[in-house]
């Protein structure tokens, strides 16, 4: 049997049997790494002062400086520590930024990120140039390192962009405003993208390569809008993928992590672009989606990428801590005077600041115009928010691993980039991070408003509410307990507690007083988005309308001193925009048309519907907390004014489309349906009736139908021209070979709302049959100018008199909501007018309808199409006249003359078709009625007399009984 041999164990931390390296080392210390990272937050969970990176890159320079300073090696983890500390600069921006640029980008808020923009646009292009240019001119006139301008710029670019995996990293901790947080977090990614487009020009030239103005500015415009591009576009083909992909968040989780690295490399490598602008407009491209995941995917995703940017951190802080303690520990081998070198890190710390400071307030009345503006303290807290980190320490090891030609950059001058670069993120981080605390206390930044006060002591009323309540319970209870002890614990609630022992005793059953009448619309806007979000979770809106309902409740809040206006941000998107009719014209498709109105149409009903249900949430919640509130009462009125405008939307879209409100409360109903068979199904999950194999197995089939739902939801049916004729009140009743006639000549199209079908003058070619929606009309049939004001509603048939009488068309007539229109060609027309068989009189009939409401739209404009038609069919007679005939009219009738031409007996005046009679026709007026419906004369006449001129057509309407 064989001995065994004691000796060392293979993996000692802190002895290494020889000098060399392993892989496995390298692992040792990121183990080792996330370690310390688990004790510090835990240590830290409480302290607000100190933030979590600062002391990460504290112990990561006392871990340096054991291994690089000391005679006292670490052994393994020593090795561990000069594999990291070794590490290309590419390969640790090209591991770290893709993780930690995309996850501060995409947990921003876009609705900020769109009012702040300016500012940080402002703060990331020119005054990282200015910056650049301040930092470089000092370090050529101040430092004694003989650099020439172009060496001195660059290291002006390296250290002019505030780092943003710092600074992002500092704000949470010290939970900033949000407003303040989105400026300083979206100014340091962008600063740091523009910086090292900077960096990498200044680089070139350093180099000796081309230096010209114009290459200059290609180079700049290329780097900064090209790596835009590229991450706009992988935003969007990875946003079309997920449309694709049902209740899946591992997939969601890996395509954003596979996408933010492939993007990264795509924009850093190929094409010599800022793979951190690229990472950034591909997080802020997710971000816009983020409120289209569901309650548990949502959170699961704001998880997932803060759990991995805590390991990115904490990881690239011990490491810029290591490397720092070795640039310090190495600039002995190139200065002789190590303590001149700390002088020269003191003076350009405070140039870092003083650079900054000119920056922000070179711009300062601009950025108190953008956005939400900034006032002189916020204005400091971005100076000092300024911090410099991992991203500039790579930028200067990626120097330092150039340099070595003295034509160019020397060896020395590569260590000296890394030993400033290295303090000056120690001294940023340490002194500007360590008090960035201690100055939002200072000017109170981090207090609470006195509405919060007040909604604080609310919650803590409520609270001893609650414990009054559970203490009547327990009192009942056999069980012996101590008082004393469970009141001990709830110190939350002391200060509000009216008496000093326990079980306590309150007399307090106000409600929630809220004097401020924007903190009490902030509040009801808030319960509407919480009722958003509780509709979105149970499937009754779609991923496209949360989006738009979220963006109202965000203006809204911005606006809210001056009233609700959430409606106003949504009505906006209520409306087609200018380029649906594109979409309308012929040249495309109209099966894409149709796609598109309807889906526009349809995202439209679902949040009129939200909108409704969640108001009506908000204002009982809003009455429960606050009671019969005066403020509350004004809130409640605006909300009620609000709810009344999308009922009148949803009421105009029934109106026109029924069909969509159909469809719209079908697929709520299937989704309510199914969510029901789904809660059934894990009521015997928890039953234990169900085997897992039977319980997978019928899982799959209900997520299956659940995903289909999703992705074909049920279609609307846009009735066809063969349906719209069979059901027309006229049309319907002519014969099957006619209507087949006509059905093969018709062309069906949906038209947007403002849709032109034809306008005044233009050749006749087609007669058009409204199946839904309205269309009106615009401009007068008579040369003056006369507002026509006449709306023709389904069933109408537009151009129909021109057709019969061969006239050009007598006005415009454009859609006025969302229209199906059935286009039927003249020729058709003609072709049947041919036939005989009563067709001609029953076309001349239905053409009144529009002729009546076109020239007496006053008489016409209360009754609907039904009862005008009603009123043809009953009480209108329609006569034929000769040349020379005399025709005699009287009040007790409205006459439209249809053809032909008369000549008014008592004035001598020529009338044209189309007019109503009795008429006069004086200069610079109209043909105008002397009777109006009801039968009141509006005019002098009771008889008229007229003279055929041409054979004339002429249709009189009875009122005597009206």
């Amino acid at each position: 049997m064989g001995t065994v041999e004691e000796g060392p164990l293979p993996y000692n931390l802190w002895q290494a049997e020889n000098s060399s390296n392993s892989a496995s080392d390298a692992v040792l210390f990121g183990g080792i790494s996330l370690l310390i990272g688990v004790s510090c937050r835990t240590l830290l969970r409480r302290t607000t002062t100190i933030p979590y990176t600062v002391v990460l890159l504290v112990i990561g320079i006392a871990l340096g400086s054991l291994e690089f300073g000391s005679n006292y090696r670490l052994g393994k983890l020593g090795n561990g520590i000069r594999i990291w500390a070794d590490i290309d600069a590419d390969l640790l921006l090209a591991v770290f930024l893709p993780i930690l640029i995309f996850e501060g980008a995409f947990s921003m808020e876009v609705h900020l990120i769109k009012k702040c923009m300016a500012q940080m646009l402002l703060l990331a292009g020119p005054g990282v140039l200015i910056s650049t240019g301040l930092i470089g001119a000092a370090v050529k006139l101040a430092f004694p390192y003989d650099w020439n301008w172009k060496t001195s710029l660059l290291l002006g670019a390296i250290l002019s962009a505030t780092d943003p995996v710092a600074v992002v990293a500092l704000l949470k901790d010290l939970g900033a405003s949000k407003k303040l947080s989105t400026i300083v977090e979206g100014e340091s990614m962008m600063n740091d993208g523009a910086a090292i487009v900077v960096y990498q020009l200044f680089y070139r030239m350093v180099l000796g390569k081309s230096s010209g103005w114009f290459s200059v500015l290609e180079y700049l415009a290329e780097g900064s809008l090209g790596s835009v591009v590229i991450g706009l576009v992988f935003g969007m083909a990875s946003l079309f993928w997920l449309r694709f992909i049902y209740n899946d968040t591992l997939t969601d989780f890996s395509l954003a992590l596979t996408v933010s690295y492939i993007a990264y490399y795509t924009a850093q490598e190929e094409a010599e672009a800022s793979g951190i602008l690229t990472l950034v407009a591909l997080g802020m491209v997710f971000a816009m989606s983020k409120d289209t995941h569901r309650a548990g995917g949502k959170q699961s995703l704001h998880e997932f990428w803060e759990m991995v940017a805590y390991i990115a951190n904490t990881l690239i802080f011990i490491l810029s801590g290591v490397i720092i303690a070795q640039s310090i520990f190495s600039i002995g081998n190139f200065d002789d005077d190590t303590g001149r070198s700390w002088g020269y890190v003191f003076l350009l710390y405070i140039i870092l600041q003083v650079a900054r400071t000119i920056v922000v307030f070179a711009f300062y009345p601009a950025l108190c115009y953008f956005g939400y503006g900034l006032n002189w303290k916020e204005a400091i807290i971005i100076i000092w928010s300024g911090l410099r980190g991992a991203v500039g320490l790579a930028l200067s090891l990626s120097i330092k691993g150039a340099s070595g030609d003295p034509k160019y950059l020397s060896a020395e001058t590569g260590a000296m980039f890394v030993f400033l670069t290295g303090g000056s993120v120690l001294l940023t981080l340490i002194i500007n991070g360590s008090t960035s605390q201690l100055l939002l206390s200072l000017f109170g930044m981090d207090a609470l408003s006195e509405s919060e006060e007040t909604m604080v002591n609310y919650a803590k009323n409520q609270l001893l509410r609650k414990a009054e309540e559970f203490s009547r319970i327990c009192s009942g209870s056999n069980n012996p307990f101590d008082w004393v002890t469970v009141g001990g614990y709830a110190t939350c609630i002391k200060d509000v507690c009216e008496d000093t022992v326990w079980p306590p005793c309150t007399t307090n059953h106000g409600y929630l007083e809220i004097d401020d009448m924007k903190t009490m619309r902030v509040c009801f806007l808030k319960a509407t988005r919480e009722a958003y979000w509780s509709t979105f979770n149970e499937g009754r809106i779609t991923k496209s309308t949360i989006s738009v309902l979220m963006e109202s409740i965000e203006e809204a809040i911005d606006l809210a001193n001056q009233g609700l206006h959430d409606w106003n941000y949504i009505s906006t998107h209520l409306k087609f925009p200018g380029y649906y009719k594109f979409f309308s014209a012929r040249v495309c498709p109209p099966w894409l048309t149709r796609w598109f109105v309807l889906k526009k149409l349809q995202d439209s009903c679902h949040i009129c519907s939200a909108f409704i249900h969640a108001h009506r949430i908000a204002r009982q919640l809003l009455l429960d907390y606050t009671g019969d509130n005066g403020n509350a009462a004004i809130v409640v009125g605006e909300s009620e004014v609000e709810e009344l405008e999308a009922r009148n939307f949803l009421e105009n879209a029934k109106n026109s489309m029924p069909e969509i409100i159909h469809q719209t409360e079908s697929r709520q109903v299937t989704f309510s349906m199914l969510k029901s068979l789904d809660e059934c199904l894990s009521d015997m999950e928890k039953d234990g009736i169900l085997t897992e194999k039977v319980l997978l197995h019928v899982h799959d089939l209900l997520q299956n139908d659940l995903e289909k739902l999703l992705r074909s939801p049920p279609s609307v049916r846009i009735p066809k021209p063969g349906d719209v004729l069979s059901i027309h009140p006229s049309l319907g009743n002519l014969s099957p070979a006619i209507q087949s006639d006509l059905e093969r000549s018709a062309n069906s199209m949906l038209k947007t709302p403002d849709c032109t079908l034809y306008t005044k003058g233009s050749k006749m070619t087609s007669v058009w049959l409204i199946g839904n929606g309205s269309v009106r009309s615009k401009r007068s049939p008579f040369p003056i100018h006369y507002p026509v004001d006449s709306t023709y509603p389904r069933g109408s048939i537009l151009g129909l008199y021109e057709a019969l009488v061969g006239k050009p068309y007598l006005c415009d007539m454009v859609t006025d909501s969302v229209a199906l229109c059935i286009e039927i060609k003249l020729e058709s027309i003609m072709s049947v007018l041919s036939r005989g068989n009563g067709v001609e009189e029953l076309l001349w009939k239905e053409c009144i309808i529009v002729v009546s409401k076109l020239l007496a739209p006053d008489m016409f404009k209360k009754f609907s199409i039904q009862e005008v038609r009603s009123i043809v069919d009953e009480r209108s007679v329609m006569n034929t006249f000769s040349s020379q005939e005399v025709i005699e009219t009287s009040h007790h009738s409205i006459n439209f003359l249809l053809s032909g031409c008369l000549r008014d007996q008592s004035t001598g005046q020529l009338i044209e078709c189309p007019a109503m009679l009795p008429c006069s026709i004086l200069s610079e007026s109209i043909p105008s009625a002397c009777t109006n419906i009801t039968g009141e004369s509006s005019g002098s006449y009771s008889y008229s007399k007229y003279r055929v001129v041409t054979p004339a057509r002429i249709v009189r309407i009875d009122i005597s009984a009206a």
